[in-house]
């Protein structure tokens, strides 16, 4: 018999494995998307022509920083649930071994 966390895995590879190939797919239509459009923009259209532009915040930077805190919130979030984990536990620690099923 598989075990839950046997079964949890390969679901878990499999979802992330259909969000690449989304991803992937996506990135592809919108790299062929901006590459038509800008073959056919005239230059005095193209984003490099927009006045103030270089005074915006860069998106990388943006992304980066966002991603950053999105990754700190999940830190503290895993770190929450192992203190709540280890405090319901008997003796403060958290279980090593599942508790056995009774028949």
């Amino acid at each position: 018999m598989t075990d839950v966390k046997e079964i949890t895995e390969a679901v878990q590879e499999q979802v992330l494995s259909a969000l690449k190939v989304g991803q992937t797919a996506i990135v592809e239509g919108v790299r062929t998307f901006t590459d038509t459009v800008g073959s056919v923009t005239p230059e005095s259209l193209k984003l490099d022509s927009v006045p103030g532009l270089d005074s915006l915040p860069d998106p990388k930077e943006l992304m980066s920083v966002s991603f950053g805190f999105a990754q700190e919130l999940l830190n503290t979030q895993k770190e929450f649930a192992q203190n709540l984990l280890a405090a319901a536990s008997a003796n403060g620690s958290a279980p090593a071994q599942p508790v056995s099923k009774k028949s």
